[in-house]
């Protein structure tokens, strides 16, 4: 790949994972101060049926549907989706991987392991954004 390409590849790796990293610190944030709502244990769990939600967590409160979770509850709930959608270390990797690919130019071998680490953390950041988009479609 020629540098404009890894450039590129780069900096949009870099700017959705710290997009990614806002939503998901602010999803945690919830979850720790006790007022998580239904979208924000969806974005933690990957779980988008409400009805699925209710039989892992049970009810919401009646006060304005917030879950009363704990970190490990929805650590044990999580689906592969819920990886997807945002997990503070893999996006902290991306954001690692997305800067040295623009600083560095290896030669010979790391160059063709630092291009296969870039394009695995462009493919877990556009995974992330589909998986995303299949809980938008599903909430309209």
């Amino acid at each position: 790949m020629d540098g404009f390409a890894i450039a590129a590849g780069a900096i949009t790796v870099i700017l959705s994972a710290i997009v990614r990293l806002i939503r998901t610190d602010a999803a945690w944030k919830a979850v720790d101060e006790g007022y998580a709502g239904v979208d924000h244990v969806r974005d933690l769990t990957g779980i988008f049926e409400p009805r699925a939600l209710q039989d892992v967590f049970g009810p919401p409160t009646m006060e304005g549907g917030i879950y009363k979770v704990e970190r490990a509850q929805i650590l044990a709930a999580r689906r592969w989706t819920g990886w997807l959608m945002g997990d503070l270390k893999l996006d902290m990797a991306c954001i690692v991987i997305g800067v040295i690919a623009l600083i560095w130019t290896p030669y010979n071998a790391l160059r063709i392991l630092l291009h296969m680490l870039l394009l695995g953390a462009v493919i877990y950041q556009v995974g992330g954004w589909l998986a995303a988009t299949g809980l938008m479609r599903r909430r309209s």
